[in-house]
């Protein structure tokens, strides 16, 4: 199991690594813009602010070295300052993450909340009313982009609820859970249909299996049998699901955040692509990386935990 780990880790901190060299040589050699210009806000700086500027970003050094500029700053916490608002990296991510944190986290918990249990009734009643008409709904909710959906509710609310506060900032927990609750909503809904399927294909197997109808003969209630032994085996490929669904959820919120105009990771990364921001868009793109490495290992770690045969394996 150690051994199991430390090799994990190992192909974590190499797939970081690797990553970081073609994010930061891809933007820096490829991209059309003069940082410079960022810099100092325009193109009609004196020759002493131009190089002024290189000078204090490093940019009159060669890309390798500069590079490890980065880096070795990252190690150290700095994760360098923004060309656009002279601020520093991290403080700019930190000011808007609470915003995307929120709306990936609270679409996942939407998302799971639904899904499963209808996913699950779906099973249960295969070939039933019931069965199709979820699968009917699912697909038709699946089809909806989520900056349409995100469109029809502001539309919607606008007509329904002036009053609701679907533009603009807020202020304390109660404002934040109430400004977050829809554009949740809308980014969630994207993702139902998947788990939903995967869920009632999983829970239909497992229903067929042969130990189900031992437990069934011994008397258990058909509610415990479902939740209980079905629903268990059967959750592992939804973990694996929903691991993927969470990038993929980050890379929607940006949509979701430009429709609710909230001010979230997802609008500065588009922000910092268009005004060649570079330190914003390299240090976003790599945390990005980092979500999609963390949430594989909670996905495995869940699988051990619920499937004692993963973990016999591992400890062998």
């Amino acid at each position: 199991m150690l051994k199991s780990c430390v090799r994990k880790i190992m192909e974590y901190v190499v797939i970081l690594f690797v990553v970081s060299i073609l994010i930061f040589f891809l933007i820096h050699l490829f991209s059309p813009t003069d940082p410079v210009s960022v810099i100092i806000g325009g193109k009609g700086g004196t020759p002493e602010q131009i190089q002024a500027a290189r000078e204090e970003y490093h940019l009159n050094e060669p890309v390798w070295r500069q590079y490890l500029y980065w880096i070795g700053g990252i190690f150290h916490g700095d994760w360098g300052t923004s060309y656009k608002y002279h601020t520093p990296v991290l403080q700019s991510i930190a000011d808007r993450a609470p915003v995307t944190l929120g709306l990936v986290l609270g679409a996942s918990v939407l998302s799971i909340l639904v899904a499963i249990p209808l996913g699950v009734a779906s099973a249960v009643k295969n070939g039933k009313p019931l069965d199709g008409a979820l699968s009917i709904i699912s697909l038709i909710v699946a089809a909806v982009p989520p900056f349409l959906l995100s469109m029809l509710l502001i539309l919607a609310l606008s007509k329904l609820a002036p009053a609701y506060p679907i533009t603009g900032g807020y202020s304390g927990v109660e404002g934040y859970l109430i400004r977050m609750f829809w554009p949740c909503i809308a980014l969630a809904c994207s993702k139902v249909t998947i788990t939903l399927k995967i869920t009632r294909q999983g829970m239909v197997e497992q229903m067929q299996m042969p130990y189900m109808m031992n437990v069934e003969a011994k008397g258990m209630p058909r509610k415990n049998m479902i939740w209980k032994h079905g629903l268990k085996n059967a959750v592992i490929p939804v973990i694996s699901i929903l691991s993927i669904q969470i990038g993929a959820m980050i890379v929607g919120a940006v949509l979701v955040e430009s429709v609710f105009s909230l001010s979230g990771v997802g609008s500065l990364l588009i922000d910092s692509i268009k005004s060649s921001d570079f330190p914003v868009v390299q240090a976003i793109i790599l945390m990005l990386v980092v979500v999609f490495l963390i949430t594989g290992a909670l996905a495995d770690f869940l699988y051990a935990v619920i499937d004692p045969r993963i973990r016999a394996g591992r400890k062998g």
